[in-house]
Parts: C-alpha cells; sequence; structure tokens
C-alpha cells in the first residue's frame, strides 16, 4: 500500500511540475522543445537555413515571427547587418491554436531586393534590417524575441503592431 501511495504521490508531483511551465508559450523562445514551443534549423543543399518555429498555445506569439526572428539571428551570428527571407509559409491548428511556420533565409550584404527569390516568385522574399526585425519582434519590454512591439500608434491612441512576413524589409522589389 505505501509503494501505490508513494507512487501516485510521484506522478502528481510530476503532473504538476510538467505544468508549472508556462501555459501561454507567448514568452517561450529557444531551440524546440517536445511541446513544439520554439524554433529549429538547418542548413539545406541549396545553401539556406530553414527555420521551423512553432507555438502550441493560443498567446500573443505568432510562429512565423519566431521564424524570422531566428533568421535574423543566423545572419547577425555570420556577421552580417541583413537577411533575406524567402518562402515562408504558416499553419495553425484549430484544436489548442497550435501554430507552426517555416521560412528560408539566408545572410545579405546590403538592403537590397533579393536578386533572386528561391520560389522564382518576386512576392514571396524580401530582404529584412536586423535591427529593425529586433526593434519589432523583441517584446513590447525588448526581452522577448518574437513577440511583436508596439511599432507607431495610430489616429485613435491605439498601438499598432506591425510583425508576420515583411517584417523589417528594405529595399523594393523589381517591378515586373
Amino acid at each position: 500500500m505505501p509503494f501505490r501511495y508513494a507512487f501516485a504521490m510521484l506522478a502528481t508531483l510530476t503532473a504538476v511540475a510538467v505544468d508549472a511551465q508556462p501555459a501561454d508559450s507567448r514568452y517561450f523562445y529557444g531551440p524546440m522543445n517536445s511541446r513544439g514551443d520554439g524554433y529549429k534549423d538547418k542548413l539545406t543543399k541549396d545553401g539556406f537555413w530553414q527555420v521551423d518555429a512553432g507555438i502550441s498555445h493560443i498567446g500573443s506569439a505568432i510562429a512565423i515571427d519566431f521564424a524570422i526572428y531566428r533568421a535574423a539571428e543566423l545572419a547577425q551570428e555570420n556577421g552580417y547587418r541583413y537577411v533575406e527571407i524567402h518562402d515562408a509559409s504558416g499553419r495553425s491548428s484549430r484544436l489548442g491554436g497550435a501554430e507552426t511556420a517555416t521560412l528560408y533565409a539566408r545572410p545579405a550584404e546590403a538592403p537590397a531586393h533579393p536578386a533572386a527569390c528561391r520560389s522564382g516568385k518576386p512576392k514571396r522574399c524580401y530582404t529584412a534590417d536586423i535591427a529593425l526585425v529586433y526593434a519589432r519582434l523583441s517584446g513590447v519590454d525588448g526581452q522577448h524575441p518574437g513577440i511583436a512591439a508596439s511599432s507607431y500608434v495610430d489616429k485613435f491612441g491605439r498601438p499598432v503592431m506591425e510583425s508576420g512576413f515583411g517584417t523589417g524589409a528594405v529595399g523594393t522589389p523589381p517591378t515586373r
């Protein structure tokens, strides 16, 4: 009997410890965990970074912002000021609010639209200034990577957030 009691108590404490993590993943930013929150990246055969991001709970964060922020980090870690964002896509689940995003990125040396888009479609890529990405996707207090911050206040006094595909864009796409 004492063994069953101890086992039940351990199982309960384990469940409580797991649930003690923040239920809202909007403030978790780091390598992807077992719940699918965070990011993961890898270098592809064509020389792009594939960045996958996920959020497993409804919150103010969106997965594409995590992916864009991570792409900016990768470029900065390699000594660049700009990053090209290509072929971003996102998916969401109606059950539980889970959301995932994938994009392809590579560092850029100049603030110009990419010479060639990975998909061949000029509207599916852009070049971002890493400083702008950090400013717009670091949370209200600047301490939450991948979370949109207020970019400006509209005429009614409401804060307006700029995030998603196009965040930090510099340079203009070629006209066609």
